[in-house]
């Protein structure tokens, strides 16, 4: 489990030090407590815990008055005062204006780690998961297109089955998005974007600034809408932070990995549920990859628990099948997708999502996979879904 940690602090040296001992568990965020709205960004980022550096102001009655008006107002959080240990004064008056613990600056690695864990691991034995959203992670071993139509389906199908659900399709497709094209939708903002506006996130934010299908309601936010430099790739933990943030603004997030499908396992998430569907295809080297994938996923005790193999087939008759793939891989769960190439390229070329044309197989299945899991009713279908699928019979015959 990873953790989003604040840190209140105008010293980027001290939270460099913070972001490394603390780099396999937890999100560090830094801000400057003089140039922020404190309060107002602790609502924003939600976190598991403040670290605050007691030398953040010139000033000490500043910071912890800053302290006091923290705890006052977000009084189950995990507070932790970072400062010289030769202050005596400085330790009483923080654990006074009601700091859970007070940590030297110069202290090891490994002792700022193992006590700021203690007190965030405390945290989340008692943090309700009501408030985190579904995450599904769609993960491709190889580049293959279908994985993509596949997280597309599924964030259209739980965005479309009720409009009054927030679901987001967190799209890192790489040179460019295909979003535009396949849900007919115009992206304002890419995720290099929201990194450098992380500090103003907020539902408000998101309203204005996301491209959203009007058919769906799905918002969306890719890596790049056109071909993006590639020095403006987000790290790992910007993009760590931002998941962290997102989850407390939707019900649902899918994210489609592609290119950076290895990397998912780092990208921790807490809170809610998570599901990860790693995809395969037919072909040998899908299918020895995806093993590859599988174990890498599963060693060294990862957090991820909740692993579906998801097995495309794409034509009939070819060695090895779906049963066939699944047995390979070692896979304990499976989702086993029947349709044709053809079929999904359709279904992008004309900017409606499969799920939205009506019953077919493909639909069917990934239907009865969302309501089985508890993250879709059986109810939750476009009204209109089965008039298409009565006309594409029509016009097919």
């Amino acid at each position: 489990m990873r953790y989003n940690l604040l840190f209140m602090s105008g010293d980027s040296r001290l939270s460099e030090r913070l972001k490394t001992a603390l780099a396999a568990e937890c999100a560090v965020m830094q801000a400057d407590p003089r140039q922020e709205d404190n309060q107002a960004l602790v609502t924003r980022m939600d976190p598991d815990g403040i670290v605050v550096d007691a030398g953040a102001h010139t000033g000490a009655k500043t910071m912890l008055e800053s302290i006091a008006a923290i705890r006052e107002k977000f009084s189950g959080l995990p507070l932790i005062v970072i400062g010289d240990e030769m202050s005596a004064q400085m330790i009483l008056a923080s654990f006074r204006a009601g700091a859970d613990d007070f940590l030297d600056r110069d202290s090891p690695d490994a002792e700022i780690n193992a006590s700021i864990l203690s007190r965030l691991r405390g945290r989340a034995t008692q943090r309700s998961d009501q408030k985190a959203a579904i995450r599904f992670d769609i993960l491709s071993p190889g580049s293959a297109e279908e994985d993509y139509d596949l997280a597309l389906n599924l964030a259209a199908m739980l965005a479309s089955g009720d409009r009054a659900r927030r679901v987001l399709f967190l799209d890192l497709s790489l040179p460019a998005s295909s979003v535009r094209l396949a849900l007919n939708v115009e992206p304002s903002l890419t995720i290099p974007d929201a990194i450098r506006e992380m500090r103003r996130l907020d539902r408000a934010f998101f309203e204005s600034a996301l491209g959203r299908s009007s058919e769906t309601g799905l918002y969306v936010l890719p890596l790049a809408d056109d071909a993006i430099d590639m020095t403006e790739l987000p790290s790992l933990h910007d993009l760590s932070i931002l998941m962290q943030i997102l989850r407390t603004m939707f019900d649902a997030v899918i994210v489609h990995w592609g290119l950076f499908s290895r990397q998912a396992a780092q990208a921790g998430v807490d809170g809610g549920r998570r599901q990860v569907l790693l995809c395969c295809n037919q072909r040998f080297s899908s299918v020895r990859h995806a093993k590859s994938l599988l174990e890498a996923l599963t060693a060294g005790g990862t957090h991820i628990q909740d692993i579906v193999l998801a097995v495309h087939q794409l034509a009939a008759g070819i060695t090895p099948s779906p049963d066939d793939i699944v047995r390979a891989v070692g896979a304990e769960r499976s989702l086993q997708l029947r349709t044709s190439w053809s079929v999904l390229v359709t279904a992008h070329n004309q900017g409606r999502p499969l799920c939205l044309q009506g019953p077919s197989p493909y639909v069917t299945t990934l239907r009865t996979y969302l309501a089985t899991e508890g993250f879709l009713s059986e109810a939750e279908e476009p009204p209109a879904s089965h008039l298409f699928g009565w006309l594409r019979r029509v016009t097919a015959s």
